[in-house]
């Protein structure tokens, strides 16, 4: 008697705490910080890319340097889930602005935002 009773409560224990924190595989909404080098990196390119930052709120240039190469993006409410995934995006954003010839990525930090996340 006293077994299947336990067996009853356990599984009803589990149930409740797999319930109360559920986690869902959709991508969440990150913030995300990509710091590059770019090779011959201008003030016409940082011109051409400031322009297409403009386009999105959620996308702004940290920092800029045109002596050293270095850049620092900054993407608010990013939908990617990993590093890569900011790769591909700054990849692209920077393709947008004509650059895309001498990049290389120094740090990329992605934080999780959401109430989603695990």
């Amino acid at each position: 008697m006293r077994a299947p009773l336990f067996l009853l409560l356990s599984m009803l224990f589990f149930a409740t705490v797999v319930h109360a924190a559920p986690c869902t595989d959709e991508p969440l909404a990150a913030s995300v910080q990509v710091v590059m080098h770019i090779e011959g990196f201008d003030e016409a390119a940082l011109a051409r890319l400031a322009k297409e930052v403009g386009r999105n709120p959620d996308t702004g240039i940290e920092y800029s340097c045109t002596w050293s190469g270095v850049l620092v993006l900054h993407f608010t409410e990013a939908p990617v889930a990993e590093r890569a995934d900011a790769v591909t995006m700054t990849r692209r954003l920077l393709a947008k602005a004509g650059i895309e010839q001498g990049i290389e990525f120094l740090h990329i930090t992605v934080e999780a935002q959401g109430p989603g996340k695990c």
